[in-house]
């Protein structure tokens, strides 16, 4: 059987328009929006799905590790509903915030704990800050190959192979294991999950660690000096009117000659 964990990270939902979008400058943390449940890192969605995929080509056991302050619990059943094995949950006031080395050394400390595995997955950044190095301390706490940017993997007789999209094509690469590997949306979407199979999860126990349980023994290396909302400025916004197409093309040409955008008079 072949041990994969997943690493997923629950963000801010990156479709919430701008205009509701806020922050506390004096904590030096974005504000989530009222209402609005927070989701899984698509990247890490994609992860998931490569891990799917490989266990419907051969034995796998998928053990889903996600931390935070707060992780919904229905978010949690749905990884388990579209078919993880386990899922364990690094919850409270100590995950909060953590700069991307605290997340990777807490990440991998909890894999250490959890026993032997053959296969890292994460998405290739988290859609939030967009950092993408949190994998990088992972791999390199835990003393293994990493490949990333992938779109499928498999194992066969004990090595991991990779395919991943690059400029000019498709580069297959190949690695001994325990590796790590990073997802980009290439794997594809998620899957669903049908209702029976929500409700079969229901009752399935979800672990919970705290910092101790993983060692953690501080919260943070990188000092946020300041956060906050740049200032870009107001924006002018014109409509052009016509009675059809062209005229309203002939008249946004026309101004933009003048104010010096394109040179020739049309």
């Amino acid at each position: 059987m072949i041990n994969i964990i997943v690493c997923m990270k629950l963000i801010i939902d990156p479709e919430v328009p701008v205009s509701v979008f806020k922050i506390d400058r004096e904590a030096k943390k974005p504000i989530p929006p009222e209402g609005t449940p927070p989701v899984i890192n698509p990247f890490d969605e994609n992860a998931l799905e490569a891990a799917l995929k490989l266990k419907d080509a051969q034995e796998c056991k998928i053990t889903v590790l996600s931390l935070g302050r707060s992780l919904p619990k229905a978010i949690l059943q749905r990884t388990l509903a579209v078919g993880a094995d386990e899922v364990i949950a690094m919850e409270g006031p100590e995950f909060e915030n953590l700069d991307p080395f605290i997340t990777g050394l807490a990440l991998a400390n909890a894999i250490k704990k959890i026993g032997p595995y053959d296969l890292i997955f994460t998405g290739r950044q988290a859609g939030d800050w967009d950092a993408g190095i949190v994998w990088a301390q992972i791999a390199e706490l835990l003393d293994i190959p990493s490949i990333t940017i992938a779109r499928k993997a498999e194992v066969h007789n004990g090595k991991a192979t990779v395919e991943r999209v690059v400029a000019d094509g498709i580069e297959i690469l190949e690695s001994d294991l325990p590796a790590l590997i990073t997802f980009s949306n290439e794997v594809g979407e998620l899957r669903q999950f049908s209702l029976p199979a929500l409700v079969k999860v229901k009752k399935h126990p979800i672990p919970r660690w705290s910092g101790s349980d993983v060692g953690m023994q501080d919260n943070s290396v990188i000092e946020i000096r300041d956060f906050y909302v740049p200032d870009l400025g107001g924006v002018d916004c014109t409509f052009i009117d016509g009675d059809s197409a062209g005229e309203r093309g002939r008249k946004l040409a026309r101004k933009l000659n003048r104010e010096g955008i394109i040179p020739k008079e049309i």
